[in-house]
């Protein structure tokens, strides 16, 4: 079985970033996705052009944090009073959302990253809410727009939607909060293998360092980043991989 860990929020703070280019180059992880409209975007677009990230950078298509690229007057179904977007609980209940919005949103995000001379490899979604119901035809509709291949949309309900572009044959959501052991990653990583022995299994991760006093204010999940860390960068757990014959891979091998 090939594996894809991806990680996602590449661009959130600069200890973020520093985290997801240490498990790069620690060589489990080959992917992340990057989210083009938080603070820490230039440093990781610095980091790219440095040649520091090894491996598939994709685009993190944000509908949930931060403020979006279009003018508030374009996006007003998704975004609060003070023009920041709606927090996850707030979107993910809503069944007003304008998904001709949401879609040209995706596209301004799409094309900051071109701006700013980032050819994303792949595509996925922050806290999966293009994938929402409401969202998901929009979303499969950009995606197959774009052509680059991308995170499997039947996270919330059953069937890919019409997506014509290359996608992983299984996707997994639980090595995250209570999820996060490197025995319990083992354990979702062969229970996949006996699922797809050939196929293509992706995983996300949330890589963090410690005392990351910005983290706090942009994101719930802090604590857990630093132990998927030490996991993603543990050598024992690379040499488990290959002998269990699982290649890690990224979007690229979808191509």
């Amino acid at each position: 079985m090939k594996l894809i860990m991806n990680a996602d929020d590449f661009g959130l703070t600069p200890k973020v970033n520093d985290a997801i280019i240490q498990c790069l180059q620690a060589g489990i992880v080959k992917s992340t996705t990057l989210m083009i409209n938080q603070a820490a975007v230039s440093d990781a677009i610095v980091r790219i052009n440095a040649g520091d990230v090894i491996g598939d950078v994709g685009l993190h298509i944000t509908l949930t944090a931060g403020k979006p690229i279009l003018a508030s007057e374009f996006v007003t179904s998704l975004i609060d009073s003070d023009g920041y977007f709606l927090k996850k609980p707030q979107l993910f209940s809503r069944t007003d959302v304008d998904a001709k919005q949401a879609y040209q949103e995706m596209h301004a995000q799409y094309q900051r990253a071109l701006d700013l001379g980032f050819n994303p490899s792949h595509i996925d979604s922050h806290h999966f809410a293009a994938a929402l119901p409401q969202l998901k035809c929009a979303f499969v509709q950009f995606l197959n727009d774009i052509g680059l291949p991308a995170r499997r949309v039947d996270v919330f309900d059953a069937g890919l939607g019409g997506l014509t572009v290359p996608t992983t044959d299984a996707f997994d959501m639980n090595f995250f909060d209570q999820g996060v052991s490197e025995d319990k990653l083992k354990q979702l990583i062969l229970k996949y293998q006996k699922m797809i022995p050939n196929g293509v299994l992706e995983l996300m991760c949330h890589p963090g360092l410690q005392q990351d006093s910005l983290l706090s204010s942009v994101s719930g999940y802090v604590d857990l980043r630093y132990q998927e860390l030490l996991i993603l960068t543990d050598p024992q757990l690379r040499l488990w991989l290959q002998k269990q014959d699982i290649q890690c891979v990224n979007f690229s091998n979808l191509i």
